[in-house]
């Protein structure tokens, strides 16, 4: 059995050029067509090489998956591989008004819980997320092509805060939806 090059970027894998706008559709589709050759249940009978390979094969195809579906780690990732030094996770940004900005959203989010219109506010909030992921994606973009992976360091990091408060609205939203 012939095994990927588990040298190969996670977009040479999928075939897709190193960008961060890709085809998300093209990406499940290969991860589908991958998974389906080299998945341990289809190697059940080979070696215990080839076994223990196939194991390791599905578990890179997976993470490289997940790193390229997550627009925050495809950001990471291609700044990662064009040799950006990236800052911990808890290093955060020095945008006073971007740090503003989250401390406003996150006051809105709390005020929904306590609010009888609660859900339908969180609606509007979750409209005015889906707008700034778009522009802080677009930011990400511009800087990387021009090569200002500083600048491109710290859009993926406010696109990361915004996936954050993402994931705080969600819960709100469910927990919103049960009442």
């Amino acid at each position: 059995m012939q095994f990927p090059d588990l040298s190969q970027t996670y977009f040479e894998l999928f075939g897709l050029k190193p960008v961060f706008a890709i085809d998300l559709d093209q990406l499940r589709v290969e991860q589908r067509r991958l998974q389906a050759s080299y998945h341990p249940d289809r190697h059940v009978n080979e070696s215990d090489r080839d076994k223990r390979l196939s194991v390791q094969v599905a578990s890179w195809i997976n993470q490289a998956y997940e790193t390229l579906r997550d627009p925050v780690k495809r950001s990471r990732y291609l700044l990662e591989i064009n040799g950006a030094d990236f800052p911990d996770d808890s290093t955060t940004t020095s945008d006073t008004r971007f740090l503003m900005e989250q401390i406003e959203l996150r006051e809105a989010l709390e005020a929904c819980r306590q609010d009888p219109d609660g859900l339908a506010n969180s609606e509007q909030i979750e409209a005015r997320l889906r707008q700034r992921e778009a522009e802080l994606a677009s930011e990400f973009v511009a800087r990387f092509s021009a090569s200002d992976l500083d600048a491109a360091i710290g859009a993926s990091q406010k696109m990361q805060f915004i996936q954050r408060i993402q994931h705080q609205l969600a819960e709100i939203q469910f927990e919103l939806e049960d009442c």
